[in-house]
């Protein structure tokens, strides 16, 4: 830890070490363009008796491109900066492709928007909003909050401006076609992005499902892209290459289905680039197999077809999908629609902006980037202005002498003279006056003159929509307000033609920096300037280059970039370990043998910890669940908060599956219901319903493994469900995390009071268990460390409470870490409430019962989460209620986990309880086993032979012998009675109060993963044991039994609490607390991680929160 605040007193002391922050930030969600500069001018001293100025009032609506990068270089001195927008972040849109098939990892591209305005000291407040209006008579914008209905205050808001600054970008243009907004997706947000890769993985896993044809497969695998520009050119080489390196290897039995096709209305894909590019991007596609359908005009689309027309024919067509991505340019938001109307601009298509970036005819307003154009003057409007002001001495001719004096205002302000120059070959403006053979004119009049520059405005064209464009007006219009003052006495700008003086600034000029073209198989396109073309696998390394700056410059850090890339759930492959002594398992001796059907439900600890040791070839696998990955569930709570990412701790299931030496099948659907009589499963779909085949089937099984956890327990508590967070699953953790960023942008809005703010962040959790303490722990240092550094005016309103009905929290925990716990939670502020049973949640109140005094309490809150216990799931119960379990809370199963009364049934974890047999139940049948003679009495010496199986078959003897601190079990009987023979009846005594031993299993992921690696471990040797058993004795039979019985080792159990430290509970009942516990945490959490993957992934994640801090983003 020390070292980690030198560090940051270096980097914040050592403007050097920026640099370091810039490399290692492109991983974990930095941007590059966010690299701290400072300021060119102090801050200046006002003196007692100087007036100090009014600020201007300057709002900002968007924090994309062109609204970051006008903040960005703001010099805020002079002005109050208001920002609105619905995203509290920057995200980096060009690599928006990459982040839909997991190249790059969706908070590895986006910047929180108060990262970069904290670094003005507070001075610019941002609002998580909408802009709904605008209105230009009164210089006012009104806004919506986008925050949850259920957090209190008015959702709308006005905010009145002097300089209003529209930088909101635009929307997706359907072209109005029927079906694009039911049925397509986009790619313009991150949250396009996200919706497209679990889009793509559904149609894999619904293409895998059984029952469905190999037409409907196809169609299902079928991905079309409308739209053959740079983004739709992007998306489908990366999906190519996400399904041939990636998607092939753990779906191969449809890699041969799979379709990709682009469509374009025009007659080349990449239009907008040279021809050289379009030709060898069209070859390249027509080589990796992706369609590409030219000259074709998408009609309609519906939930299953493509309906398009054919140009050159005139021929209607109609092509199955499974997914389709619409990219096909941009349109005008209605926001921005509405305020055209209200300046006189409602013919036209987008918003129309002069030079200087300002709106016409409302010279305080702005607009940059995607929602704006600029509307270049033309030449010739000017044309006798211009003439005029050269024509010094009125002469009605003139010179090129006097045409060179107005030659650099002319070429600034009418940036199209440059390109009509560049198009004729001319050197020089003045070459433009020449005669017909190239000679100097002597004069020319004002029809000579018009006629020279007749054709410039031919070469005015509309700047692209791009981030390019959007950055760099940005850039310029912040610079345009730091120098107002400056330019208001000394003008910079060109000669103001008609009205005489000069242009306060220079106009916008757009200058062009190249453009690239991934093309997938780590080959590229790039345009750049010049006129210079490149293609092939050079360019995509210039790709990375221009996309990650840092490489020009410290070419050493580049592994350090690759280990940073890591944390921000980029792929570093998967290292495989095997275990150093392993059983081999020959296929040839299963070869006329039928395999076995396994069906496994679930994969969680259990049902994955099967999955892996499983190693015998005798069985025909298949897994059904509802997740197609495993989460390292202990690690939720850090992942509400941003300390680690949900990527970061999911393994996906078919990684794990396709190291086996054998076939195993994994189906993505949900159990609805267990036929225990013909050996079924039933399952559901859970993909989207767009998707072609049946949504239910079966699956029969020799052997069933059930390992589907289980469900919160809400206690039948009213209003939980609806109002309640629970954390057992990624999504949870993932919502928490979003619903915390929500209720501090909802509390900083201007129209919240003082009660109201004080309600949205209370924080209120339920359960004093190891999760509920965690997540108050990393909640209390997310809101000390981070938010109230974004949110300084917030973090004195902030509370944390933890409910608990016990008397204290963490009560399975020795009692010193009990203490320790409660009174650090005490020192940090968060609110213990122990005795206190939840009775009703409400949207805006929770109520409790005080246990010591029967007091009624309601406390107000903003988030609730509910963390108290466990709960059987329906599908669960209604297989209880088939065989017999009903009066039973959980599923029963006997000590070698087979569930009670059905022998070719298993069930793992938290969805079933271990029935230990008690010992006095077959007191009579030990007795009778030991008995050799049937005499009736038997010596202590006469136990010797039973007692190992004994003792492994009824566990609760040793712990009642380690209890009444006995050696062993020959101890006991001695103990009991000074006799040297034992009778029946003083053989029962002896025993008599073992069974209070008895205990239930934890509901852990230590017992479910032990669970999986010991009935897999019974599947493996299944036929050597059935020839050689290798259990106890079957005291009421004949025999052995087959396999010991399960025994579960207690290996320890963390609880962080919060400021670095925890506390340890290891066997031997050793107890450690504070910092030193944290490190163990670390390192035991790091090695159980499912794969290398996983466990890089995590550890950089520490890491990068340690340097960082943790995002803050809501994505």
């Amino acid at each position: 830890m020390r070292f980690f605040s030198n560090f940051n007193r270096i980097f914040h002391c050592h403007p050097s070490a920026s640099k370091l922050f810039v490399i290692c930030s492109l991983s974990s969600g930095g941007l590059i363009a966010y690299a701290d500069s400072p300021s060119e001018g102090g801050k200046s001293i006002v003196e007692l008796n100087q007036k100090v100025p009014v600020k201007k009032r300057v709002v900002v609506l968007g924090t994309g491109w062109a609204g970051t990068s006008f903040l960005k270089d703001l010099d805020i001195s002079s002005y109050d900066v208001q920002v609105v927008s619905p995203r509290n972040y920057f995200a980096f849109t060009p690599l928006l492709p990459s982040v839909t098939c997991g190249t790059v990892e969706a908070r590895s591209i986006v910047e929180p928007v108060r990262n970069i305005i904290k670094k003005r000291n507070g001075e610019i407040k941002f609002w998580e909003a909408e802009c709904l209006k605008i209105d230009p008579a009164n210089k006012k914008v009104f806004c919506r909050s986008t925050i949850g209905e259920n957090l209190a205050g008015n959702n709308e808001f006005s905010l009145e401006y002097d300089y209003l600054v529209i930088a909101i970008g635009a929307q997706v243009n359907t072209f109005n076609t029927p079906g694009v907004l039911e049925h397509c997706h986009f790619l313009k947000e991150v949250e396009d992005a996200q919706r497209i890769r679990r889009t793509v993985i559904d149609c894999f896993e619904k293409s895998v499902l059984l029952g469905l044809t190999e037409e409907e497969r196809k169609n299902n695998l079928h991905f079309v892209i409308v739209g053959g520009g740079p983004t739709g050119v992007e998306f489908a080489a990366e999906l190519h290459d996400f399904v041939h390196e990636d998607l092939v290897n753990v779906y191969p039995s449809v890699k041969d289905l799979v379709n990709i096709t682009v469509i374009q209305s025009g007659d080349h894909i990449l239009n907008s680039f040279d021809e050289r590019i379009s030709s060898f991007a069209e070859q390249k596609f027509q080589r990796d197999g992706i369609k590409v359908l030219t000259g074709h005009r998408v009609l309609s689309v519906s939930d299953r077809l493509i309906n398009m027309r054919m140009k050159a024919t005139g021929n209607d067509d109609s092509i199955p999908h499974g997914m389709v991505v619409w990219s096909t340019g941009v349109g005008t938001r209605p926001v921005v629609k509405d305020f055209m109307e209200q300046v006189g601009q409602g013919n036209r298509r987008v918003l129309a902006t002069d030079e200087w970036l300002r709106v016409k005819g409302r010279e305080e307003v702005y607009a940059l980037g995607d929602c704006a154009t600029v509307d270049q003057k033309k030449i010739m409007e000017d044309i006798s202005a211009i003439f005029k002001a050269a024509d010094k001495d009125n002469s009605g001719t003139l010179t090129i002498e006097e045409f060179q004096d107005v030659i650099e205002d002319v070429t600034i302000r009418y940036p199209q003279v440059e390109l009509y120059l560049k198009s004729k070959h001319l050197f020089d403006v003045a070459d433009l006056l020449k005669d017909a053979d190239g000679n100097d004119g002597v004069e020319v009049d004002i029809e000579g003159f018009k006629l020279a520059l007749s054709h410039v405005d031919a070469q005015m064209k509309s700047l692209p929509a791009t981030a390019q464009v959007a950055a760099q007006q940005g850039a310029y219009l912040s610079r345009c307000f730091n120098i107002w003052e400056k330019c208001k006495d000394n003008p910079e700008g060109p000669r103001k033609f008609k009205s005489g003086g000069r242009h306060e600034f220079r106009p916008f000029r757009y200058w062009h920096l190249g453009q690239f073209a991934p093309l997938g198989g780590e080959q590229a396109a790039a345009e750049l300037p010049g006129d210079w073309v490149s293609m092939g696998h050079s360019t995509q390394w210039l790709w990375y280059s221009v996309y990650a700056r840092a490489y020009q410059s410290h070419p050493y850090l580049y592994k350090l970039l690759v280990v940073c890339a890591v944390s921000g759930g980029g792929f570093l492959g998967f290292s495989n370990s095997r275990p150093f002594h392993q059983t081999a398992y020959s296929d040839a001796h299963h070869g006329d043998i039928k395999k076995k059907k396994v069906v496994v439900l679930g994969t969680g600890w259990a049902g994955t910890s099967f999955l892996k040791n499983l190693k015998d070839p005798a069985y025909d696998v298949q897994v059904v669940s509802p997740r197609n990955y495993f989460a390292f569930t202990p690690l939720l709570p850090s992942v509400t908060n941003g300390t680690v990412e949900a990527r970061s701790i999911v393994e996906p299931i078919r990684n794990i599956v396709r190291k086996k030496k054998f076939n195993v099948q994994f189906k993505e659907a949900e159990c609805y219901r267990i036929d225990p009589q013909n050996k079924r499963v039933y399952c559901r779909s859970i993909q989207d319903n767009n998707l072609v085949g049946s949504e239910e089937f079966t699956v029969e099984y020799d052997y069933l493994v059930i390992a589907m956890g289980a469900r919160s327990n809400t206690f039948n508590t009213p209003g939980v469900v609806e109002h309640a967070h629970f954390l057992k699953e990624i999504e949870d953790a993932q919502r928490i995390r979003r619903t915390v960023i929500d209720c501090f942008e909802r509390a900083s809005l201007p129209t919240i009071s003082e009660e109201e703010r004080k309600r949205i962040l209370h924080f209120v959790v339920v359960g004093g268990g190891p999760t509920g303490v965690e997540f108050a722990a990393e909640l209390h240092d997310f809101v000390i460390d981070d938010l109230a550094k974004l949110y300084p005016t917030l973090k004195d309103y902030v509370k944390i409470t933890l409910l608990e009905a016990a008397d204290h929290i963490l009560n399975m925990f020795d009692k010193r870490i009990t203490v320790f716990a409660e009174e650090k939670f005490r020192r940090d502020g968060i609110d213990l409430k122990t005795g206190s049973m939840v009775t009703k949640v409400n949207d805006k109140e929770i109520s409790t019962k005080e246990r010591t005094t029967g007091q009624n309490v309601s406390i107000p809150y903003g988030m609730v989460v509910w963390s108290t216990g466990i709960g059987t799931r329906p599908v669960i119960m209604d297989f209880m209620k088939q065989i017999g379990q009903t009066n039973r809370r959980v599923l029963a199963t006997d000590e070698w986990l087979r569930v009670e009364k059905c022998d070719s049934i298993y069930a793992l974890g938290d969805c079933a309880t271990i029935n230990q047999r008690r010992v006095m139940e077959d007191i009579a049948a030990i007795f009778s086993k030991a008995d050799k003679n049937n005499t009736g009495r038997l010596k202590v010496e006469d136990f010797k032979e039973v007692i190992n199986d004994i003792c492994e078959r009824y566990p609760q003897v040793e712990i009642y012998l380690k209890k009444k601190q006995l050696k062993n079990f020959v101890d006991l009987l001695k103990n009991s009675q000074g006799d040297d023979e034992l009778d029946i009846d003083k053989f029962k005594a002896a025993l008599s109060e073992v069974d209070l031993q008895t205990k239930n299993l934890p509901a852990t992921a230590q017992v479910a993963a032990q669970q999986g690696t010991y009935l897999a471990d019974c599947f493996n040797r299944i036929e050597i044991c059935e020839k050689y058993p290798e259990g106890p004795l079957r005291f009421r039979g004949t025999g052995r039994h087959r396999f010991h019985p399960f025994r579960y080792k207690h290996l320890g159990q963390f609880a962080p609490l919060g400021g670095e430290q925890a506390a340890a509970q290891l066997p031997g009942d050793w107890v450690s607390i504070g910092h030193s516990s944290q490190w163990l945490w670390y390192s035991v959490y790091a090695s159980k991680q499912v794969s290398w993957r996983t466990r890089m992934l995590v550890v950089s994640d520490w890491g990068r929160r340690f340097i960082f801090g943790r995002d803050s983003s809501r994505i």
